[in-house]
């Protein structure tokens, strides 16, 4: 199969499972943040990764792994051998909906912008189109905010604090 069609298939296989996954959420409360399928060796590696608006525990990312899995089975939707992954997003992972940027207000964030600058500082509001970063003072600058559209945002992580 050519790269072309594995990936075409692959993005099909996606739209398919964000479909069965949103299905088996236990409730409005819970929500998909990404799905990755991709080719490794003769298997696919499916990722699902799932978060909540009060976190999520392995409970229920385990009862949606079953039920996902049971559904590729009964609908034949995977013709050859595929591993399946569901889980938090965790910390290495970039937020991606606004609903991760709300879940993270007041924690530290490095924002990596289209144009390659990096904003750090702590999330302090989220809006509609846009988040504002409070930037932390220094000797010379006191703090500002900075508000930043979500469309100028390559990714965002939350950094560790100790």
């Amino acid at each position: 199969m050519s790269p072309l069609c594995v990936w075409m298939s692959l993005n099909m296989l996606e739209q398919q499972l964000k479909e069965i996954v949103v299905r088996h959420l236990p409730d409005d409360s819970y929500f998909l943040t990404e799905i990755v399928a991709k080719q490794a060796g003769p298997k696919t590696k499916i990722s699902i990764f799932l978060d909540g608006d009060r976190g999520i525990d392995i409970d229920v990312c385990a009862q949606v792994s079953r039920q996902v899995g049971k559904d590729l089975e009964d609908m034949e939707l995977m013709k050859h051998p595929y591993t399946l992954m569901v889980s938090s997003p965790g910390l290495d992972r970039p937020l991606k909906l606004p609903r991760q940027y709300r879940r993270n207000l007041g924690k530290t964030v490095k924002i990596k912008l289209l144009d390659q600058q990096f904003i750090e500082g702590v999330l302090s509001e989220v809006k509609d189109n846009s988040v504002v970063v409070e930037k932390k003072n220094t000797k010379k600058k006191p703090s500002t905010e900075e508000n930043i559209p979500f469309a100028e945002i390559e990714t965002t992580h939350v950094l560790v604090t100790f």
